[in-house]
């Protein structure tokens, strides 16, 4: 792995974490100390052989010291994982690794066949920090080494169980490693995936505020041309409105994009109201008081689906007069235009009220109002 890169990865023999190439934090030092170190523990049964053996005393002391120094350079190597930061990460580990086989060497005299527990821990800063492609090919490596070490030993039929712990440990942690990996692929695509909604979400949301309220600034603006000279003071109030629609819809898309906008169904009708009324269309709206026992939710869903639904209406219809209808569990607007029609292909308008629908739990249907007539029209219907 070159210098420069890290790999995150589990940082210890069971554990997970990251292997950084510089000194961890001292905040960071706790957590990647018990989780290397808690593994220590397997380690009692040389310690145990070497104290209790009949080996004589200087033996027993050098073999203490290699498995002491065995357990400051495997712990200090996940506190300062890139001691020589010009050479490559698999450089410095494998400078580690001769260290720690070294203080292993150290311990066979007093601890002879025990001396095998060392095995998982030589393995585990290859397999666990770096990227399977390298510690893949080293880990089987050390573990063929081992066998071979085993094989060459007069001890009988304990050879056999010399090999066997040797290749359980690389099965397991191979196992582990693949798991671990395996977990966290799931969570980065996982978060892909709530990232990739979030961003629809929030494009459906700035679509469906600035669709309509630049159709009603639209609409205000050619209103107010033709009267600038029939009607200066009507012109003026009228791109008074323009204006203030502007200010609202700039902070209304502010919110949208920070996830706090929820538009009211009340509010929303009567926007419904005016922008229909400024494009000329005939309209019969439910009263506000009438959805005000609504629940909150459905509120909120009626009051997107109004939007984009009268947005659609005024822009491609072409209709002279929309009804919209409502029920505790039923939005419904009909217009008498040229006729989307049941066959007709969704834009992203739309698109984004059929899937704020069917994650509400309901559904969205097309149909024409008049069947049959010139002027078909179009009913949008949501049923929760």
């Amino acid at each position: 792995m070159p210098a420069g890169r890290i790999a995150v990865q589990p940082a210890g023999p069971f554990g997970a974490g990251e292997w950084p190439e510089v000194p961890l934090k001292a905040n960071e030092r706790v957590p990647v100390l018990i989780t290397a170190g808690v593994w220590l523990v397997f380690l009692v049964v040389p310690l145990v052989a070497m104290v209790t053996g009949d080996a004589p005393l200087g033996t027993k002391v050098l073999g203490c010291a290699g498995l002491a120094a065995f357990v400051a350079v495997y712990m200090g190597h996940f506190v300062w994982p890139w001691p020589w930061r010009t050479l490559p990460h698999w450089v410095n580990t494998t400078a580690v690794t001769a260290v720690l086989l070294l203080c292993v060497l150290a311990t066979i005299p007093a601890a002879g066949l025990n001396s095998f527990n060392f095995l998982p821990f030589t393995l585990a800063i290859w397999i666990f920090p770096h990227r399977l492609r390298i510690g893949l090919p080293v880990s089987v490596a050390l573990s063929t080494a081992w066998a071979l070490v085993a094989l060459s030993v007069d001890a009988g039929g304990s050879r056999f169980w010399l090999i066997i712990p040797t290749v359980m440990s690389l099965v397991i942690m191979l196992a582990l490693r693949l798991a671990m990996e395996r977990e966290e692929r799931s969570r980065i695509l996982g978060e892909e995936l709530a990232l990739s909604r979030q961003r629809e979400r929030v494009g459906r949301d700035v679509h469906d505020v600035l669709g309509h309220s630049l159709t009603v600034i639209t609409l205000k603006t050619e209103l107010a041309r033709r009267l600038v000279d029939a009607d200066p003071e009507q012109a003026k109030a009228e791109l008074d409105e323009v204006l203030e629609l502007s200010r609202q819809s700039l902070a209304e898309v502010r919110t949208t994009v920070g996830g706090l906008h929820a538009p009211d169904l009340g509010a929303q009708l009567a926007s419904a109201r005016t922008a229909l009324q400024a494009a000329g269309i005939a309209f019969r709206l439910p009263e506000a008081a009438s959805v005000a026992g609504f629940r909150p939710d459905r509120r909120e869903l009626f009051a997107w689906c109004l939007r984009e639904a009268v947005t659609n209406v005024i822009r491609h219809s072409g209709a002279s007069h929309c009804t919209v209808t409502m029920t505790s569990d039923r939005l419904t607007v009909a217009d008498d235009g040229t006729g989307l029609g049941a066959s007709a292909s969704p834009g992203t308008g739309l698109s984004g009220m059929r899937h704020r629908v069917t994650d509400a739990g309901g559904t969205l249907t097309l149909g024409r109002t008049h069947p049959g007539s010139d002027r078909p029209g179009t009913t949008l219907e949501v049923h929760l």
